[in-house]
């Protein structure tokens, strides 16, 4: 399951759909992201209705509701990987209940490097050889949300980044 599907849920959906045997939900809080879902060939979930008994769970939401659903979704001894950026951000989450009584794991991850044991065979340009590749897969188009023209990129940064955007990847068109 992933919680939150902002550009990061709906990439760690993408490459979860393809994991042969895996039933993969993408949960959100907007409804509207079940297109999104359905693109990436993912199920889909919002409000109170969501999987439980996970065996892992990716939090991407960045708020302390997403992660309270995926403490709430995983299963006994499950892994929550914690993607979210907080930056400077204190919150508050319940580590009594369930996850203690389910021995959930809770795993940070950073994005900036890879483990120290794929190091040496995961090199920088053998990533970005894969990233590249994957580009073509014309499921990641449902992500291209909006298309910006150079000039107007000033005017419409506010609304783009702003919290009500709905945003997810842009395109810039340049002249």
């Amino acid at each position: 399951m992933i919680v939150g599907s902002g550009v990061l849920g709906c990439l760690v959906a993408y490459l979860c759909s393809g994991l042969k045997g895996a039933d993969v939900t993408l949960v959100d809080i907007d409804p509207e992201r079940c297109t999104v879902a359905r693109a990436l060939g993912v199920q889909f979930a919002s409000g109170k209705i969501i999987p439980t008994d996970c065996d892992v769970v990716f939090h991407c939401s960045a708020s302390p509701a997403g992660l309270a659903t995926a403490i709430g979704a995983a299963g006994e001894e499950a892994q929550i990987l914690e993607l979210s950026w907080y930056g400077n951000r204190e919150i508050t989450i319940s580590l009594g209940g369930a996850f203690h009584s389910r021995q959930i794991r809770l795993q940070s991850s950073q994005v900036g490097h890879i483990s120290a044991t794929r190091r040496p065979r995961w090199t920088h340009k053998r990533r970005l050889q894969a990233a590249m590749g994957m580009l073509i897969d014309e499921r990641l188009d449902v992500l291209l949300t909006h298309c910006v023209d150079f000039e107007d990129l000033p005017h419409q940064l506010p609304h783009l980044f702003g919290s009500k955007s709905q945003a997810l990847c842009s395109l810039i068109r340049y002249p």
